[in-house]
């Protein structure tokens, strides 16, 4: 009887064949599970790789065109950058508003601002010498200041001390008045002193 226990206990060739099946059959899996995962791995190579090509697909250059000629703003335009070879001021299709003004050599893209396309200034400068056009003989206004204009106010004489003093003296008929903080100020003399109201 011990025998026939024995002999319960002790897997059979076949036994032993099926579960060397299974276990090779679960390395292999393993196997393949691992392989899989050194296939998906993220080397520095493959994570470069996928940097740039977001970043390419993000802007394409367009070339320089003029203002006139910018881009239409649709979906196939999207990230396309053009350099504008004239002088320009914003409309409403800028994503910056309307009126801003920019030098010639400024970069715009087509971007989607919300649900619409717009044009973007990539530059970050705005060009403020438009504001107000410089044109040799004038100032910052359109009239012109003259060499007559500039003799003119150059022969202003300015009143001195003692001019003052005797206009002061002849409108208040008196030798000092007070300043508006109630001081003297003495207008016989050459001259003048003031002094708040603690003298």
């Amino acid at each position: 009887m011990a025998n026939n226990e024995n002999n319960k206990k002790v897997p059979t060739l076949a036994q032993m064949i099926e579960a060397h099946k299974k276990s090779n059959a679960s390395v292999k899996a393993l196997d393949k599970k691992v392989e899989d995962l050194k296939a998906a791995a993220m080397t520095e190579e493959r994570v470069t790789a996928a940097i740039n090509a977001k970043v390419s697909s993000t802007y394409k250059a367009g070339g320089s065109v003029a203002f006139a000629d910018l881009p239409e703003l649709s979906e196939a335009n999207m990230g396309l950058v053009v350099n504008v070879t004239d002088k320009f001021t914003t409309t409403d299709d800028f994503v910056e508003g309307a009126g801003n003004k920019h030098s010639a050599g400024t970069n715009v893209a087509v971007v989607l601002a919300g649900e619409v396309y717009k044009y973007d200034v990539m530059s970050g400068f705005v060009d403020l010498s438009g504001l107000v056009e410089k044109e040799d003989g004038k100032g910052l206004s359109e009239e012109n200041f003259t060499a007559a204009d500039k003799a003119k106010l150059d022969g202003i004489e300015f009143a001195t001390d003692e001019e003052v003093a005797a206009a002061l003296a002849e409108i208040y008929g008196k030798d000092e008045t007070e300043d508006e903080d109630g001081g003297k100020i003495k207008v016989d003399e050459t001259e003048t002193e003031s002094g708040r109201g603690d003298h």
